[in-house]
């Protein structure tokens, strides 16, 4: 009953420190406020991270509430998740300052799907996430091409190319054109129908080489973005977890 009480309470967004197990080793923040759309997959992203954190023993925290930045609170965490968070001013700027110092300082970061929608007014937090939102058609179903099989992340995988269902993403940037991030995951455009562009009319979201998941470093810290995760039954899907593991563990430095 307790956890099924505290889970109900990390679906509603309260400041709950879920304790998987005592492992001070591994301990994440997962951020998850929303300004902007609002995603039906958030409940489900949630409980998927609640049950990869019991079955890993990670300490877990789920909040929307902002004043977690602060420099002495980062420093309880290994790793700060942006998880389906959109529009700007999430953050004061003394809350970003203490973020950036986080990062910079070592810190791991992990945007998952919408982060690349957030905070768009920002230009450090631009630089951390590697590019921003652009657009995408509806959800389809499109081939992604591993482009690093070896990485924690994406060695779930176990392929070259693999077909994905998702809303797949077009950004206002090539993340790739950027030296200091690697590419890890990107999709053939002519898999899936780019060109429904239903909401987006006045935006060309045809990008020709189209990155949707990349890695980089930002000074002595690590950032990892993945723009998968738009349907809640992929938080369910035991591969998703793992590139989602992966992640995690590579942004907190420790990958296998």
């Amino acid at each position: 009953m307790m956890k099924k009480y505290l889970l109900i309470l990390a679906i509603f967004f309260s400041s709950i420190s879920l304790l998987a197990a005592a492992n001070p080793g591994m301990n994440v923040l997962v951020f998850t406020k929303t300004v902007g759309f609002y995603h039906d997959a958030k409940p489900n992203a949630i409980k998927a991270f609640y049950e990869i954190a019991h079955e890993l023993k990670w300490q877990i925290t789920f909040t929307e509430d902002s004043t977690f930045f602060t420099d002495k609170e980062l420093k309880k965490y290994n790793v700060v998740v942006f998880l389906l968070t959109t529009g700007n001013n999430l953050l004061d700027d003394s809350e970003k300052l203490a973020f950036q110092k986080y990062v910079e300082g070592g810190g791991g970061f992990v945007g998952v799907h919408t982060a690349t929608d957030t905070e768009y007014k920002w230009p450090w937090y631009e630089k951390l996430v590697g590019a921003h939102f652009l657009g995408h058609p509806p959800v389809h179903e499109g081939k992604l091409i591993i482009e690093d099989r070896h990485h924690p992340a994406t060695s779930c995988f176990g392929a070259d190319t693999l077909k994905w269902k998702d809303e797949f993403y077009s950004f206002d940037r090539n993340p790739r054109n950027n030296a200091n991030i690697k590419v890890l995951v990107s999709i053939d455009e002519k898999s899936y129908n780019i060109d429904e562009n239903l909401w987006f009319k006045d935006k060309n979201i045809v990008m020709g080489d189209h990155p949707l998941v990349w890695c980089q470093t930002i000074g002595k810290g690590r950032s990892f973005q993945t723009a998968l995760g738009h349907i809640p039954a992929l938080y369910d899907n035991d591969m998703f977890r793992k590139h989602i593991i992966g992640a995690i563990l590579w942004a907190a430095g420790k990958e296998k």
